[in-house]
């Protein structure tokens, strides 16, 4: 490994792998790959002077190890409960385990940077919604809806957007697709039944790409291309329940609604 020209005998065992674990952790959270984030606590690790690097990651875990050469020793584990995808913190953090292994980032720097890139937001939240409208809209429309039907699928799709932005701490990401495909379905039922929309089906589908864990499932699979077989398994089951969890919401959404309206 490449080391950095920073005078790595200044750096305790702790503060190396605080700051990779920092890294390592920020990208779990951004719904990295298994591999990549294994990958970049050990670059980071050398990069700042350690002898011998250990890491183990699922994902909602990390565990890691590193000895210095005069001897340091240090453990720490990272407890990740809520995962998500967040591609924008994702590239920032491996932007900083590049500059940190390309050399002249101090652990302080880095820390900084961190902290930096925990505060950002690629975009304001009118650009999600503007996101959901063209998104749930356009989908509508591909699957061969009237332009009515797209319009109504937007509309839905700025709602249930606007639930999970503003959704309580308490809820998890279950409950919350639970939730969100309910309300989307009494919707498109009530859009139909008031003649506001043609197919209510091409609506559900519109609305219903907003929640389809599509990256994650393809993040699964490359885990397990990589070797990492119980990440991978773990991730795609995640997915598949969620996926179950939805087409639970909008199954009872039709059921609420056909009996109102029988």
């Amino acid at each position: 490994m490449q080391t950095t020209e920073i005078d790595t005998a200044q750096v305790t065992a702790d503060d190396v792998l605080r700051t990779a674990m920092d890294v390592g952790e920020g990208l779990l959270r951004s719904g990295a790959e298994i591999q990549r984030i294994e990958d970049t606590i050990t670059r980071i690790a050398y990069a700042y002077g350690a002898s011998h690097v250990e890491v183990f990651t699922i994902t909602t875990l990390i565990i890691a190890s590193v000895r210095m050469p005069d001897g340091g020793y240090s453990s720490q584990n990272r407890r990740v409960l809520t995962p998500s995808t967040n591609l924008h913190r994702m590239r920032k953090y491996n932007e900083i385990s590049r500059e940190i292994c390309a050399g002249g980032v101090t652990v302080e720097q880095a820390q900084q940077k961190l902290r930096e890139v925990k505060r950002s937001e690629p975009y304001p939240l009118w650009a999600v919604y503007i996101g959901a409208i063209f998104a749930a809209g356009g989908f509508a429309l591909f699957f061969g809806g009237s332009m009515l039907d797209g319009v109504v699928a937007a509309v839905i799709g700025v709602i249930i957007t606007m639930l999970d932005a503003h959704r309580p701490s308490f809820i998890n990401g279950m409950a919350q697709a639970l939730i969100s495909s309910f309300v989307a379905g009494v919707l498109a039922e009530l859009c139909m039944h008031f003649g506001l929309c043609h197919n209510m089906d091409i609506v559900m589908i519109g609305t219903i790409m907003l929640m389809i864990p599509g990256l994650t499932i393809g993040t699964s699979i490359r885990d397990m291309l990589w070797g990492d077989i119980v990440t991978g398994s773990i991730r795609l089951i995640q997915s598949l329940l969620l996926a179950c969890v939805i087409a639970l919401g909008y199954g009872g959404a039709m059921l609420l609604m056909g009996g109102i309206f029988a």
